[in-house]
């Protein structure tokens, strides 16, 4: 993942929300990462909805023109049980989605349980140890907040790390015979549909 000028690119991390949105930008520098971006979109909640979901729209289309990244990792919605949230969380998410795509940059996704695994290595950790091991592993000075912040620079985290073993799965599944290696190459496919 570079940028035309062949410097690194980003990968940048949502946390979607229509309240309170999430941005983590995270560049690989040989065996570190940095955070080169973070913090929270917000949009009024006594606002209507339509307006809302143009505001983030707008804020996520200046960041990615911005930030130029190679991939955005959004967090997948797996289970909510306030439907509400469920709903907004999505709508923010389909957002997230459709703004990474105008723009040409691939999408993955990860559930919270395997970006607090990457990070933490504990796939149940609470948003206080997952804020400590972001602030640790990208050597900043506090943790980020809100943890909406920190979730982001984990996802971005999260991809950095998993992207090499993604690339090499895929390259490695056509090449091979037999029906697991079939299965391993149309799960990745499907996965990318995402």
């Amino acid at each position: 993942m570079f940028d035309r000028s062949g410097a690194p690119a980003p990968v940048l991390g949502i946390d979607p929300g229509l309240s309170r949105c999430g941005y983590g930008a995270v560049v690989a520098h040989a065996s570190t990462q940095a955070a080169v971006a973070y913090g929270v979109i917000r949009t009024p909640a006594g606002d209507e909805l339509g307006p809302r979901l143009a505001r983030l729209e707008a804020e996520l289309e200046r960041l990615v023109h911005e930030l130029r990244p190679g991939a955005v990792a959004v967090e997948r919605v797996l289970f909510q049980t306030n439907v509400r949230t469920a709903m907004s969380v999505g709508q923010a998410s389909g957002v997230a989605l459709a703004v990474a795509a105008r723009a040409g940059v691939p999408v993955v996704h990860y559930s919270p349980n395997e970006v607090k695994l990457a990070v933490t290595g504990y796939g149940a950790a609470d948003k206080a140890q997952v804020q400590q091991m972001v602030m640790r592993l990208l050597r900043l000075h506090e943790p980020p907040r809100p943890a909406d912040a920190a979730d982001a620079l984990a996802l971005a985290l999260c991809h950095l790390w998993a992207a090499p073993m993604r690339d090499a799965a895929r390259a490695n599944a056509p090449a091979r015979s037999g029906g697991f290696d079939r299965a391993v190459a149309a799960a990745l496919a499907k996965e990318d549909r995402r």
